[in-house]
């Protein structure tokens, strides 16, 4: 019966064609091989997991390679398929932890002036080299600083602080990254593909999350998870063997805290205890769901798990509680007692004096909306909306000025306002009368096809509303920008108010500002009241004597 074999071993690339991230420090190596600049010392530091044992053994095969110089392995010579095989043992992994002494580095300095026995390189990888004794740094620091040609030292470290600066000095350096969430989720769906294994693809996502930038500790913990279940693999299935936190549970946690429903929270804190989740994990987890919310509140990013939250919760609010939880991952650390650090934070995050001070100054902003509105309404005479929207139709509304102020275009705006009186004041065709209302008018806000007036008064405000002098207020507009399609005029105190409510929003964090109803005080003319209008501007002219009027 064929032994199992590891995902991890199984897949552990070849060929720098199949490694995962680490573009720069692979495109390096690919660079040194093709124009025969190999080193004679390398150092690879970083994170466990990230491929630092594995590109060392691909460019070990690949300096020793028949078919040199290319930029990798071709994996068909000789060489190349004995190096793979183990067949040919010019390349030699030594762990350092469990061979730190100065006597086991003076034999691999002595084994180092014997000649390879087939390749044209012997390679000597070091692993976890930050483990060797001072003496032995000191017993390598000749060899490696005037090497046998025949011979490459690859130290490979998760520790680079460790290890002395004459030692590091001498080498090559490269610092390897932890591998982005989407190149881990793109190598574990290659490796699913090719072993046919049933997962959905929320789980893909939260095994690559849960890997943390190592590729090995995801398909460790892929083979994990296959083992678990018996067919086909959910998040669920995902978060049970990792011991992560779902998010739909997080999202529930962070609303209880927000609704300040301390049963709530500890009942959940509770259960996730007892399905065997580590403390340390649930504080990590919960952290990483705060910032997934503010980065969904804050950047064009949005996570659709959080978005409601996101809308509910303010800026400050958010930074407390980041703020509570790093402090709380620095004191269980240091503690046998970590629920009780949880628990303590937890409350905190409720009843805190200085989130109570954010909380109302939240609502100091609110209520401030709240008393604009209702005083807009009362000096309009219109405080009853209903009666507002029975007896008139506003020409402007602020959901119109708001939806200009989200799509502003601060350019052309600038431009047609340093245009505007220059082509006015000089116009014929009739359109003097227009122009001179137009005068009277300033421009605060445009988009690319519509702008926002302002004037002092309200006939004013009515007559540039009006049918004919909108088309050639409109004609006028064009000649300075032809994309402008249409304009809204309203009071300039109205604006004041408006302006201010948009720029508060703006400044605490929101991209899309969203403005209350407040009465803009431009209506529709009732029919009655234009006809008399008419007649009235009738008979100034022709003399109410001449003037007949007819049903």
């Amino acid at each position: 019966m064929k032994s199992y074999v590891a995902l991890y071993r199984q897949y552990r690339p070849q060929k720098f064609s199949e490694v995962a991230g680490q573009k720069v420090i692979v495109q390096t190596l690919k660079n040194t091989l093709l124009r025969n600049q190999v080193g004679h010392a390398y150092l690879f530091s970083g994170p466990r997991g990230t491929g630092k044992t594995s590109i060392a053994k691909i460019f070990g095969k690949a300096v020793n390679c028949l078919n040199m110089p290319q930029d990798d392995a071709c994996g068909e010579c000789d060489v190349c398929k004995g190096l793979q095989s183990g067949s040919i043992g010019d390349i030699i992994e030594i762990d350092a932890a469990s061979n730190s002494r100065v006597e086991d580095i003076r034999e691999l300095i002595s084994n180092a002036n014997f000649s390879p026995s087939v390749c044209k390189y012997k390679v000597y990888i070091l692993d976890e080299v930050h483990m060797l004794s001072q003496s032995a740094f000191n017993a390598l620091l000749k060899t490696l600083e005037e090497p046998p040609k025949h011979v490459i030292f690859i130290l490979a470290t998760t520790e680079v602080h460790k290890i002395p600066a004459t030692i590091i000095s001498r080498c090559q350096r490269f610092d390897f990254r932890n591998i982005e969430v989407k190149d881990i989720v793109a190598k574990l769906n290659e490796i699913i593909e090719e072993e046919n294994i049933k997962i959905d693809e929320d789980a893909v996502v939260a095994i690559a999350e849960n890997a943390e930038g190592a590729l090995r500790d995801a398909l460790s913990l892929l083979d994990q998870v296959i083992s678990y279940t018996d067919d086909h693999i959910t998040i669920e299935d995902v978060h049970k063997v990792a011991g992560s936190v779902s998010s739909v549970v997080l999202g529930k946690m962070v609303e209880a805290i927000l609704d300040k429903d301390t049963n709530e929270v500890m009942t959940i804190l509770e259960a996730l205890i007892d399905e065997g989740k580590e403390i340390t994990k649930i504080v990590i987890d919960l952290t990483m769901a705060l910032r997934d919310i503010l980065r969904t509140k804050v950047t064009e990013i949005k996570d659709p798990r959080y978005e409601k939250i996101a809308n509910r919760i303010p800026l400050d609010i958010i930074y407390s509680y980041l703020d509570l939880l790093n402090t709380l991952q620095q004191d269980i650390k240091f503690t046998n007692q970590k629920r009780v650090y949880v628990e303590l934070a937890l409350v905190k995050m409720m009843n805190s004096k200085e989130l109570d001070i954010i909380n109302y100054g939240a609502d100091i902003k609110e209520l401030k909306r709240q008393v604009l509105e209702i005083n807009d309404k009362l000096e309009s005479g219109t405080f009853k909306v209903e009666e507002v929207k029975q007896t008139k139709k506003p020409l402007v509304t602020t959901a119109e000025i708001e939806e200009i102020l989200n799509n502003g275009n601060n350019a052309k705006r600038t431009f047609i306002q340093s245009e505007w009186l220059k082509n006015l004041a000089s116009v014929g065709d009739g359109l003097e009368k227009t122009a001179e209302m137009l005068v009277k008018a300033s421009i605060v806000a445009g988009s690319d096809r519509e702008l926002v007036l302002t004037v002092d008064d309200l006939e004013l405000a009515h007559d540039l509303y009006s049918a004919n002098v909108r088309r050639q207020a409109l004609r006028l507009i064009r000649q300075i920008d032809k994309q402008i399609k249409n304009y809204y005029v309203i009071l300039e105190n109205d604006w004041e108010k408006i302006l201010n409510i948009f720029t508060d929003q703006w400044k605490s964090g929101c991209k899309k500002p969203v403005l209350p109803k407040i009465d803009l005080k431009i209506y529709e003319y009732e029919k009655e009241k234009e006809e008399s209008k008419i007649v009235s501007k009738a008979a100034e002219y022709f003399g109410e004597d001449k003037i007949i009027i007819k049903e």
